[in-house]
């Protein structure tokens, strides 16, 4: 079996928004759905797939350099 099948195009179209998108509420607005539903759309897929797709980023705390 492809490590693939079962994958939906919603599912393709919303982990693509988020990559894009740069976070989940922006891929949320982008797709006109709520950030809940991007975010169990993308659990579901890393579920399917058995691999972690994002990470959490939290914010730097201010005055705290940034990288690139």
């Amino acid at each position: 079996m492809d490590m693939l099948d079962g994958i939906t195009l919603d599912q393709f179209r919303t982990f693509i928004a988020a990559v894009d998108e740069g976070s989940f509420s922006a891929a949320g607005r982008k797709l006109r759905r709520a950030q809940s539903v991007v975010s169990q759309t993308l659990a579901n897929l890393e579920a399917q797939l058995g691999v972690k797709l994002f990470r959490s980023l939290r914010p730097l705390p201010r005055g705290s350099p940034r990288k690139g």
